[in-house]
């Protein structure tokens, strides 16, 4: 009786580029991270800058539908920083961004101002997929694959036991596209990510999830 082929999964892969189409192609199975790598924009310092200094460690967070702007995201006083309205522009251009990939019902955005390692530990998320763009500090941390110890049976992700050479960093004003356990097929083959743990900079920081009833 002949053996039934096995199907070969390919190891999964990052890809990076300088246009917003490298984001599309979260979708191929093999790819668990994409990167947008776009420039910094300086229009947002001094507003980043201004929220970092009088927010001190700052988390809010807002829930939207596809269409509806994300100005809610910040109180009434950082609104009235300058450049705030420019900020608050791109956040908008990236849910919209997210809402024509994937779909969702609605989209949890979240805003960090951290002067700490929110998730010190590497590790991969239960979700779908999540946005990641970090506007100030340092980006997020992550490993490429043939770095990365997973956990035979399923289980937790074991301690990951790296050289500092083998980190790779997302740059500021990035977007990313990090694809998680929850995203079908993806089971045991999450992005393997961290917050930054040696750089002491306050970061200011925006994530998105996939929402849904």
């Amino acid at each position: 009786m002949t053996e039934p082929l096995q199907q070969v999964t390919k190891p999964p892969v990052t890809v990076e580029g300088s246009h917003a189409e490298t984001l599309t192609r979260i979708f191929q199975d093999e790819v668990n991270l994409a990167v947008w790598r776009r420039p910094e924009n300086p229009h947002w310092r001094p507003f980043t800058q201004a929220l970092i200094e009088q927010a001190g460690h700052f988390e809010r967070f807002a829930s939207v539908v596809p269409g509806e702007a994300v100005d809610g995201l910040l109180p009434d006083w950082a609104r009235e920083l300058a450049g705030a309205d420019l900020w608050l522009d791109d956040v908008n251009q990236l849910v919209e961004m997210f809402c024509c990939l994937f779909e969702p019902q609605a989209v949890g955005v979240r805003l960090h101002v951290v002067d700490r390692p929110l998730c010190p530990r590497f590790h991969t998320d239960r979700v779908p997929v999540r946005l990641l763009c970090t506007y100030s500090g340092p980006g997020t941390e992550w490993l490429p694959e043939h770095r990365v110890r997973r956990s035979g049976s399923g289980g937790p992700l074991p301690e990951q036991v790296v050289d500092a050479s083998d980190i790779q960093h997302i740059p500021a004003g990035a977007v990313a596209l990090l694809k998680g356990e929850a995203w079908i097929g993806n089971e045991g083959r999450g992005i393997v990510h961290r917050s930054p743990c040696l750089n002491p900079e306050p970061r200011l920081m925006v994530g998105l999830d996939w929402l849904s009833d």
